[in-house]
């Protein structure tokens, strides 16, 4: 584990999970990780290179809006889950987590010189009786 408290270890599917420890709440049988995300790794096919992605546990658009941005906590069993501590997170991939879980996205901003959005007529999709034409 690095000093900035992110770590990685695999879950009991093998997924590698990544996520910063919640070390007050951990117990001796529990892992508590706030703001998991799962290592999702590409290959092009073409070039033959690896990317990495880091997938959220849960996808904030999941949680209401009022807790959206806090932090979530996930807890894993420790006797269900392989982890190693001789390892170092790489800057790239802490830098990746942060700005996916610690950094706030700014507000919307209104094009200029427009107060009011106009979102246009509403099309209703399932109309129940059918419209003469």
């Amino acid at each position: 584990m690095s000093d900035n408290n992110i770590t990685a270890f695999v879950d009991s599917v093998g997924r590698v999970i990544v996520g910063r420890e919640a070390s007050t709440e951990s117990t001796d049988s529990q892992l508590a990780i706030s703001n998991p995300a799962v290592v999702n790794i590409n290959v092009n096919q073409e070039s033959g290179q690896i990317s990495v992605q880091l997938l959220p546990y849960i996808f904030r658009e999941f949680i209401t809006a009022e807790k959206r941005y806090e932090k979530h906590t996930w807890k894993f069993n420790r006797n269900q889950i392989t982890a190693s501590d001789s390892i170092d997170i790489d800057e790239a991939v802490s830098n990746q987590y942060i700005g996916i879980f610690e950094t706030e996205p700014a507000p919307p901003v209104a094009p200029a010189g427009e107060d009011e959005v106009d979102n246009g007529e509403i099309v209703e999709l399932f109309d129940e009786e059918a419209k003469p034409a």
